[in-house]
């Protein structure tokens, strides 16, 4: 009798450990606050001109009376056309408190946004932009994006992030580099871009992938065992960032890229997991369909998150 009673306490408990991380995937009202940006340097490197700089990503966690060691972690990158314009605040700090921290981290989430190397605009050589300087940019993003998950990863113990629940979210050329940043490898990547700034580091496991107008530049990417999750949201009056086959900007002398319809289509053909939400406005979103894109992205986050294992279970204090 008191064997029976130990196995059926035993049992009770276990199912108590398992009931909250359940329902943090259910609970669309849970209410946190963000907590003070903490920011980190992940890469140390050499600029053209030969100075030394720093890159960082800047972690909010989430404050309230969920005692947690462990959360699912949001990792964002903020877009702007790989061009440095934010004068007198960070980008990636501007993206954490407009968009991470707003959306996720009020969730219950932890969040990191992601400093990524930028490039002056007059390097694009504008008015009608330097193809060859726009994929550099590009490919040097998708380095820096992979270095930073990494550092996370190798940090998540005092991060308090769960590894096995990491999704990515990025906005525009951070959209551009989220997704290559999740499909690309190496041994696909344009061979010129490796020789003149390496490899990239090798892909870290994610739950899934929020492109907010974003692009590929080879569906082909997409191949692979891995079928991440991604979603999808793009105007369909985009004339930045084509919706289809199409050109940055519309300049048909730059190389073609694959736009959210494409991305979705081809992802769909492939057996990928993909939502898409399409909607009638051009690059920058209308304000009135902001929640509802940002309500759709936290239940596809969700949705994804391993919640019930007890490996996941186990990380709640006791």
């Amino acid at each position: 009798m008191k064997k029976s009673f130990v196995s059926v306490l035993v049992l009770l408990v276990l199912a108590n450990l398992q009931m909250y991380p359940q329902n943090f995937c259910a609970d669309t009202k849970m209410n946190s606050t963000a907590g003070k940006l903490e920011k980190y340097v992940y890469k140390q490197y050499l600029s053209e001109r030969g100075k030394e700089k720093e890159l960082h990503i800047g972690l909010a966690r989430p404050v309230d009376n969920l005692n947690i060691k462990k959360r699912p972690l949001i990792i964002g990158v903020h877009g702007g056309g790989f061009v440095d314009f934010c004068p007198f605040e960070p980008c990636y700090v501007k993206y954490s408190e407009n968009v991470l921290a707003a959306n996720f981290t009020t969730k219950g989430f932890v969040t990191a946004s992601v400093q990524y190397r930028l490039t002056s605009p007059f390097d694009f050589k504008p008015p009608k932009i330097n193809d060859e300087t726009l994929k550099d940019a590009h490919y040097k993003a998708v380095q820096d994006v992979r270095e930073a998950i990494r550092f996370i990863f190798a940090n998540a113990e005092k991060f308090g992030v769960d590894t096995e629940n990491v999704l990515l979210i990025g906005t525009s050329a951070g959209a551009i580099t989220v997704l290559h940043a999740a499909f690309l490898d190496t041994e696909k990547a344009p061979r010129d871009l490796v020789k003149k700034f390496g490899r990239l580091e090798r892909k870290e496991k994610v739950k899934g992938v929020i492109s907010l107008s974003g692009a590929i530049y080879d569906l082909s990417y997409l191949d692979g065992d891995e079928k991440i999750p991604v979603m999808i949201v793009h105007g369909t009056k985009d004339s930045i960032v084509p919706i289809d086959k199409g050109f940055y900007l519309g300049m048909k002398h730059l190389t073609p890229v694959y736009g959210g319809r494409a991305v979705f289509e081809e992802a769909q053909k492939k057996g990928i997991p993909v939502r898409g939400f399409f909607y009638n406005f051009g690059h920058e979103y209308s304000l009135k369909f902001l929640s509802e894109i940002f309500k759709n992205a936290v239940d596809f986050t969700r949705s994804n998150l391993t919640c019930s294992s007890s490996n996941f279970s186990d990380r709640i204090n006791k």
